[in-house]
């Protein structure tokens, strides 16, 4: 991931502090030895902070402009087009000011409404107590007590639904409505009042005689939720000095095995996605909730809300839209956010150990903590003079937002956090994941895979890379998951794909875009032997194993045309039975044909499966590079994509 962007005032920055500061000043800084140290040059240099011209600024939030959302919102409502009164009250309630709380309180009521209507009565309900906690109008209460009850009438919760009637009628008495008006809803909650203790004790009947047959009858638990993280048994990570820290397996992995599920250690949106997302978790967020104070960014809940002004949203608030001006990358807000999510006091107390942690150590330690990272490869040793200046006049602007939000007030600690935002930004170069959701423009589209933000996941960063992956990833929220794609033999290294496959991308294209991106050779088997591009493969030979065993690696290429079906091997000398082969290439072709009429139908673990018994297949008789091979591994991505993130722009009503 680059540092910044061209179309960004940042350049402009960089370009005129290089300049001012003269040959002679800049070898000084090329002979500093640490990220402190470069630091601590350039944040001394005259007129830095006079130069950056950081504000915090609270743009977006406009009374005026509420009320225009607020009418197009009430214009729909009443012409019953429940999903676009929605959109313009989602707006309205984005750009009210803090401190127009009852306004606030109205807008979330009228949210409520359109929520019922549409029947997503859990959310309806939860705005209906986000109006109550903003001083919800005491004469119009009634409005939303009597929702609420409708709402859980709905929802067959019979005995809430009653309490909520009886809060209505209450409720009303506080009411400014025409007597005639008001004595109806009294009579209309009243005749609920009156029929729902039936139903009720009817429910509690039904529900004990259930609850006394699945006692009989029951055998087992139900199943258990994805864990927030978790590592496969048979997983572990080797060390050479070559390939660094990479990962092994001890036994062999069949085709959709799950591998890895990881929170980031850090994780941010795009701004292009900021107002649909939710910052905290990266769910798409439908009915936003607002920080109170910025327009820039939304949560999914009043959880995530409170998880992000808890830690790095409060110092970050205000400073997002000079960021994104900036012309800093995705990278760049990583980093900052490596910092804003932990305390000064906390990096302060961690320091010593820093440096001295033992991989295993490492290991043990939580995702979101910051020595869990600490030690990920940043290529600082070989890096330009010039590069490391510009990471460092990076560092300056994140600090400089810092000190600007009271991050760290204390004297002594500036140059150490500021090494540590340079720091990261060498480390989140190389390390840094993008997060992806599957967006379709219509329900019948393919989808397209899209980058909505970046994150960094500390055993995810251990995987090496190879040009034919063994596995495959996506995203649920900013959560990753790690399947595998073929058959991965015991002993050998599983290896991710850090952008060009070998199958689409000519191999020096490949090796010139890792060096350039990531500073190696790539030495994959792709690479070393030169496979061909897909559209290249000749479909007209069979690429079949040797049946010598182990002992032997030797591919049989042989031809579609073929009338002996022993063929001795050229290496080893045995002899392998192709017959066997060629039958299973028979039924796989079937299973290809039902894996993608499935996955057409929308039948994803249908599809996935008979993907996955087909691979199998192939793996016995068959060495890749082969063009149903790779063919089925494509159908194997795509299904696993549906279960990540992803969203249908248009929906065909049927």
């Amino acid at each position: 991931m680059e540092l910044y962007y061209k179309d960004g005032s940042f350049q402009k920055y960089c370009l005129s502090v290089r300049q001012s500061i003269g040959e002679d000043r800049f070898a000084e800084f090329a002979k500093l030895g640490s990220n402190e140290d470069r630091f601590r040059f350039v944040s001394g240099l005259s007129s830095i902070i006079d130069e950056l011209r950081l504000k915090r600024e609270y743009n977006g939030k406009s009374m005026d402009q509420a009320i225009v959302f607020k009418t197009l919102g009430n214009k729909a409502f009443k012409g019953e087009s429940w999903a676009e009164a929605l959109v313009f009250y989602n707006k309205c309630y984005l750009s009210t000011p803090q401190q127009n709380v009852q306004e606030k309180a109205i807008i979330l009521a009228n949210r409520s409404a359109a929520l019922y209507h549409l029947e997503r009565y859990d959310l309806a309900l939860k705005d209906i107590e986000r109006a109550l906690d903003h001083r919800y109008p005491k004469q119009m209460l009634y409005k939303l007590t009597e929702r609420k009850a409708r709402c859980y009438l709905a929802k067959k919760d019979h005995e809430a639904a009653l309490e909520c009637f009886k809060a209505t009628v209450t409720a009303l008495d506080e009411s400014d409505l025409p007597l005639e008006r008001k004595q109806k809803l009294e009579r209309d909650a009243q005749i609920m009042i009156n029929l729902l203790p039936k139903n009720i004790e009817m429910e509690r009947k039904v529900k004990k005689k259930a609850a006394s047959k699945k006692g009989a009858t029951a055998t087992g638990r139900s199943a258990p939720s994805a864990p927030e993280r978790f590592i496969d048994k048979w997983l572990w990570f080797d060390y050479s000095a070559d390939e660094g820290r990479f990962a092994r397996t001890i036994a062999d992995l069949k085709p959709n095995t799950i591998l890895l599920l990881e929170r980031p250690h850090v994780s941010t949106l795009l701004e292009d996605y900021s107002l649909d997302h939710c910052s905290h978790c990266f769910k798409r967020a439908a009915v936003p909730i607002a920080c109170a104070r910025c327009s820039d960014v939304v949560f999914c809940s009043d959880e995530c809300e409170a998880k992000a002004n808890g830690s790095y949203h409060r110092y970050e608030c205000g400073f997002l839209p000079t960021l994104w001006a900036s012309g800093a990358s995705i990278t760049c807000h990583m980093a900052l956010r490596m910092i804003t999510q932990q305390s000064a006091e906390y990096f302060l107390r961690i320091k010593p150990e820093l440096a001295g942690l033992t991989y295993d150590q490492i290991d043990e330690l939580p995702v979101e903590d910051y020595r869990k990272v600490y030690k990920l490869v940043t290529h600082e040793a070989t890096r330009s003079a010039e590069d490391l200046f510009q990471r460092t006049l990076m560092a300056t602007l994140l600090a400089s937002c810092l000190t600007l939000s009271s991050y760290a007030a204390e004297s002594g600690t500036q140059d150490f956090i500021g090494g540590l935002l340079l720091h990261n930004l060498q480390l989140l170069q190389f390390n840094a994941h993008e997060i992806s959701e599957l967006i379709r423009e219509k329900e019948d589209d393919i989808g397209k895979s899209t980058f909505i933000g970046g994150g960094l996941y500390p055993t995810l960063a251990l995987f090496n890379h190879s040009c034919d992956p063994g596995v495959t990833r996506y995203y649920r929220g900013n959560q990753v998951c790690v399947r595998t794609v073929k058959t991965i033999a015991a002993g050998s290294m599983v290896a991710e794909n850090y952008g060009p496959l070998f199958t689409q991308v000519p191999r020096e294209e490949r090796r010139e875009t890792l060096r350039n991106q990531y500073r190696f050779e790539c030495l994959c088997e792709p690479c070393v032997a030169s496979w061909p591009l897909f559209k290249d493969m000749d479909a007209s030979v069979i690429r079949f194993r040797c049946e010598g065993g182990k002992i032997c690696s030797n591919v049989l290429l042989i031809p579609g045309e073929i009338n002996d079906f022993m063929v001795q091997c050229t290496e080893c000398g045995e002899h392998t039975n192709i017959m066997k082969g060629l039958k299973s290439l028979q039924d796989t072709d079937k299973l290809f044909q039902t894996a993608t009429k499935l996955h057409t139908a929308g039948e994803y673990e249908a599809a996935l499966r008979k993907y996955v018994e087909m691979m199998v297949l192939m793996s016995e008789v068959l060495v890749p590079p082969y063009r149903d091979y790779h063919l089925c591994q494509q159908g194997l991505r795509a299904c696993m994509l549906e279960f990540g993130n992803r969203y249908t722009k248009t929906v065909v009503k049927k």
